[in-house]
């Protein structure tokens, strides 16, 4: 179901015909994690990335002994330090299984493999890479810009599967608040 799963995900930026896939898929290899479970920690190389077939995973920084949420991702996106993986440098932040988690995981020897081998690899991560980068840069804005309120109502309107998934107090960190504080925001709504 998830090798399914990322094939859709990459015909909807390109075309991917069955002999390029044929050859891709065995590339990628699953693997499960329990709940609570690393898949990433903090100062180790990332040495996979991976697509999410089930579960979700809360990436955050270990700061002075608190746990800050840098992110989420959920089924059908990737999970990992893309920077580590890339550069060969410690990640920055950690990755852990918030529910039992299936990846298919690939390496990077394989992923620059695909990549040079076939354009429609190579046009997806592009897309990819783009539409991550656009995402971190509208969080930052509205992070930066924003009131609680304001990014509280982004959250509702851009994840609002989140709101009774994930823990209250981890969303709370996401937004760089206290779990009082939406609590607040959500009695005045």
């Amino acid at each position: 179901m998830g090798i399914e799963n990322l094939r859709k995900l990459i015909t909807e930026v390109t075309l991917i015909d069955n002999e390029t896939w044929d050859a891709s898929f065995p590339l990628f290899r699953q693997k499960s994690f329990r709940k609570k479970e690393h898949f990433l920690r903090q100062g180790e190389l990332c040495r996979y990335v991976g697509f999410i077939c089930s579960g979700y995973t809360r990436l955050y920084y270990d700061w002075q002994h608190t746990e800050i949420t840098k992110d989420f991702n959920t089924e059908n996106s990737f999970c990992g330090s893309y920077a580590s993986f890339i550069s060969g440098n410690p990640s920055l932040f950690n990755v852990i299984a918030m529910e039992p988690l299936e990846v298919l995981l690939i390496n990077r020897e394989n992923l620059m493999y695909l990549t040079d081998k076939y354009m429609c690899w190579q046009k997806f991560l592009r897309i990819a890479m783009e539409n991550l980068f656009i995402s971190k840069e509208n969080r930052e804005a509205l992070f930066l810009q924003a009131n609680p309120e304001e990014r509280y109502a982004d959250l509702l309107q851009q994840h609002p599967d989140w709101i009774n998934r994930i823990p209250l107090k981890y969303l709370a960190s996401y937004l760089g608040m206290t779990p009082e504080t939406i609590s607040r925001i959500r009695g005045r709504k």
